[in-house]
C-alpha cells in the first residue's frame, strides 16, 4: 500500500493541468488526485475507533464545508464550479489526513519527492528560461507574439508562474528551516531562489531576499558557528550576490524588477482590485457568486483579480469566507503549534505573505505543498533566533 502512496504523490505533484493538456489527459484532477482519495477511503473504512475523526478533525471540518458548498452551488446552479470546490477543499483535506496517518519512514520518503519535484521544477524553470520557451505553457497566459527576454517567465510543471513560485517559496521555507546539511540546504535555496527569477514574480523574489539575508546574518553570527565556515559563508554571500546581480542585470533574469516601477500595470491592479466591489450586489457580496469573475475582472480592465481573499469573498460571500478563515486558521494552527517563533516566520512568511500579493492563495496546488510539506518534514521545537 506504501508504494501505492508513493505513486499517487508522484503523479499529485506532476501531473498538473499544463502537463495533462501536453499530453492528452482530459479529466486531469480525475487522474491526478485519484490514488490519493482512494487511500482516503480505504483509511476511512479500516477506521473502527474512529481514530481519524478525533485527529483530523480541522480536516473534516473543511471537507464538511467544501460539501455544504457544493449542495449551495447544486441549489443555485453553479454547476460549473463545483469542480473547483471538490479539488480546492475537499481533495486537498484527504491528502492531508493519508499523510498524516503515515509513520516516520514513508513520510521521508515522501520528503525525498518533494526534493525529487522541487529539483526538476527549479531546473525546468532555467531551461525554459534560458531557451525562452514554456514546455508546458500555462494555456490562459501564453501569448505567441511575446515579448523580450526579461519579461519571460517559465511555466515549469505547475503552470502559471506565480502559483510555480509560491509552490517553490513553500518548499524552501521549509527546507530553510530543516537539519539538511548546510551545503546541501545552501544548493536547494540557491536552485530555488534563481528558479523565482525564472518565474519573474517580484513579489517572491524581494520576500526572499528577505529570509535569506536574515538566515544568513544569523547563521553567521551564530556563536555555535565555526569560525572557519562563518569565513566560508561571507565568501560564499559576496559571491552570491555578485552572481544574482549579473543575472538579473545582464541576463535580465527578474527582468520585471528592475525594467517596471511600481506603478505598472500589474502593481496597479492590485491597488484597483478594491473597488471590484463597487460593482457587486450586496446579495452576492455576503452569500458569493462565482460566476461574477470574469464579468469584474473585464470592468477592472485586469488580467485577473489580483488578491486571494478578494476572489474567496466573491466566490464564496463574506459568510461563507469567515467560516472558511476560521476552520483553516485551525488547521494551520494546529500544524505550526510545536515549531519555534522563528520557524513559523519562515514557514508563514514564505507560504501565506508570498500568497497574499496575487491570487495564488485560491489555487489547490500551493495547499497541497503546504500539507505535503508540513506532514513529511519533521518537526524541531529548538529555537534558533
Amino acid at each position: 500500500m506504501k508504494y501505492l502512496l508513493f505513486i499517487g504523490v508522484i503523479i499529485y505533484m506532476f501531473l498538473s493541468t499544463s502537463v495533462a493538456a501536453k499530453i492528452g489527459i482530459m479529466q486531469v484532477g480525475t487522474f491526478s488526485s485519484g490514488v490519493v482519495v482512494f487511500l482516503f477511503f480505504v483509511k476511512l473504512i479500516l477506521d473502527d475507533d474512529n481514530i481519524l475523526f478525533v485527529k483530523f478533525k480541522e480536516e473534516f471540518n473543511i471537507i464538511l464545508i467544501g460539501f455544504l458548498i457544493v449542495l449551495l452551488f447544486l441549489m443555485f446552479g453553479y454547476f460549473k464550479y463545483i469542480n473547483s470546490v471538490i479539488f480546492f477543499f475537499i481533495v486537498p483535506m484527504t491528502l492531508s489526513i493519508v499523510l498524516g496517518a503515515q509513520n516516520k519512514s514513508n513520510k521521508k520518503n515522501i520528503r525525498n519527492l518533494i526534493l525529487f519535484f522541487f529539483i526538476s521544477e527549479c531546473l525546468l524553470a532555467v531551461y525554459e528560461r534560458l531557451n525562452l520557451i514554456n514546455i508546458f505553457p500555462y494555456i490562459k497566459e501564453i501569448n505567441e507574439s511575446d515579448m523580450e527576454a526579461w519579461s519571460f517567465r517559465s511555466s515549469a510543471i505547475l503552470g502559471h508562474p506565480l502559483s510555480n513560485a509560491l509552490c517553490v517559496s513553500t518548499i524552501m521555507g521549509f527546507i530553510l528551516i530543516s537539519q539538511i546539511k548546510l551545503k546541501l540546504k545552501l544548493f536547494y535555496l540557491i536552485l530555488g531562489f534563481i528558479s523565482l527569477l525564472c518565474f519573474n514574480a517580484r513579489a517572491a523574489i524581494l520576500i526572499w531576499i528577505l529570509l535569506l539575508s536574515i538566515y544568513l546574518i544569523n547563521l553567521i553570527r551564530s556563536p555555535t558557528t565555526k569560525k572557519r565556515v562563518v569565513q566560508t559563508l561571507i565568501l560564499f554571500l559576496l559571491v552570491i550576490i555578485y552572481l544574482i546581480y549579473i543575472l538579473i542585470v545582464e541576463y535580465g533574469f527578474g527582468g520585471r524588477i528592475i525594467h517596471d516601477d511600481i506603478n505598472d500595470g500589474s502593481a496597479k491592479a492590485r491597488i484597483d482590485v478594491y473597488s471590484v466591489f463597487s460593482y457587486v450586489s450586496n446579495i452576492d457580496l455576503w452569500y458569493g457568486n462565482p460566476s461574477n469573475y470574469l464579468p469584474l475582472m473585464k470592468k477592472l480592465h485586469a488580467a485577473g483579480i489580483e488578491n486571494s481573499y478578494i476572489v474567496l469573498i466573491l466566490n464564496y460571500g463574506i459568510l461563507m469566507f469567515s467560516i472558511i478563515i476560521f476552520f483553516y486558521y485551525r488547521l494551520i494552527g494546529r500544524f505550526i503549534k510545536h515549531y519555534s517563533l522563528y520557524f513559523n516566520f519562515i514557514i508563514l512568511t514564505s507560504f501565506l505573505v508570498v500568497g497574499s500579493t496575487n491570487n495564488a492563495l485560491v489555487s489547490s496546488m500551493p495547499w497541497v505543498f503546504l500539507i505535503l510539506c508540513f506532514h513529511s518534514f519533521p518537526i524541531f521545537k529548538r529555537d534558533n533566533i
